[in-house]
């Protein structure tokens, strides 16, 4: 018995999807080695991104709730002023509370879902986003002082190197509580810190991406109501020149008064 050897030509069809099979499993290999090369880069980076990341929208989240607290207090002293004048208010753009309350409702729910979020990385110790309610109380606390600090027998204190020292310290006090959101401690990133930052953060940009939306609506209701302040002060910038015009032709009538161009 000999060797048989088959001399049979492939078919074109089986010769394209056999190209076609390789071209895929090539461009196959190549997405998992660059999802694989992402994921390294990620966690190589972890350190890096988390204090972005995590600083960026704790910074963002607390300028965001004090900006919707100062414009809801705009908007009742607004209502106020209209009750007592008892005029009518410009629909569609003042609105009503409800209004700014939803959007700090959405706020809140941002910044109890980040709290879940940077609980993992943060330093035993920290509080993260949770302790901007002492550090407010605190500089409120500092920012008034008590007449009764020093007894009226005390001598006064002296002027000198202590003195100094004395202010540098508060200073640097001061200091620590205006950027306490941007020097929060983190904790050692540990092999598993890294994995779980990988794990966490598309949830990171979602924050992002719905804290950008909100501010969006914040900052298009701020405009509009600049442009209705425009418009109102333009429309009593007219009326009050038209009242002169007609003071000034009344005025021109009347004998020995002459209008100076």
């Amino acid at each position: 018995m000999g060797v048989v050897i088959s001399k049979t030509a492939l078919s074109p069809f089986s010769l394209v999807t056999g190209v076609i099979g390789l071209v895929s499993f090539v461009f196959t290999l190549g997405t998992f080695f660059k999802v694989v090369w992402v994921n390294l880069e990620t966690m190589s980076e972890a350190p890096h991104e988390i204090h972005g990341y995590l600083t960026g929208l704790r910074t963002e989240l607390l300028e965001e709730k004090a900006s919707i607290r100062i414009m809801r207090k705009q908007a009742k002293q607004y209502h106020r002023s209209i009750r007592k004048d008892e005029r009518e208010s410009f629909l569609g753009i003042e609105l009503d509370d409800v209004t700014l309350k939803t959007m700090g409702d959405q706020v809140r729910s941002l910044i109890k879902k980040f709290k879940e979020l940077e609980k993992p990385f943060l330093a035993p110790g920290s509080e993260g986003i949770g302790d901007w309610k002492d550090h407010r109380n605190r500089r409120r606390r500092d920012s008034s002082v008590s007449p009764y600090e020093h007894s009226a027998y005390a001598s006064p204190p002296e002027k000198g190197q202590g003195n100094g020292r004395e202010r540098g310290r508060r200073i640097a006090e001061d200091d620590d509580d205006i950027f306490w959101a941007q020097r929060t401690q983190y904790a050692k990133f540990t092999l598993r810190r890294r994995f779980q930052w990988l794990a966490r953060k598309a949830e990171a940009q979602n924050l992002f991406e719905t804290l950008s939306r909100v501010q969006i609506r914040r900052i298009a209701r701020q405009v509009g109501g600049m442009s209705w302040l425009m418009h109102e002060y333009g429309g009593k910038t007219c009326e009050m020149e038209e009242v002169m015009r007609r003071i000034d032709e009344r005025t021109s009538r009347i004998v020995g008064v002459r209008r100076v161009e």
